[in-house]
């Protein structure tokens, strides 16, 4: 993903395409299926988007976060 020493897994956090931040919650071959996640700019809260923010791209495209502690 983006850096070719790390490989997805699922559960990880990534910046996809068009700067959706997401977690990884399949994995075919190339392609990582990721669920998007937002913050509220009101409160600040970590929150889950709907199911039209689920979407594949190719992993290499995908950048790593690394691991946060998330309020949820």
């Amino acid at each position: 993903m983006g850096d070719k020493k790390i490989k997805a897994r699922i559960g990880d956090v990534v910046m996809a395409l068009g700067d959706m931040r997401g977690i990884v919650i399949e994995i075919k071959g190339t392609f990582v299926k990721v669920l998007g996640i937002g913050t509220s700019r009101e409160t600040g809260d970590t929150f889950v988007l709907p199911q039209r923010f689920v979407h594949d791209y190719p992993a290499s495209e995908c950048h790593y976060m690394e691991k946060q502690t998330l309020n949820l």
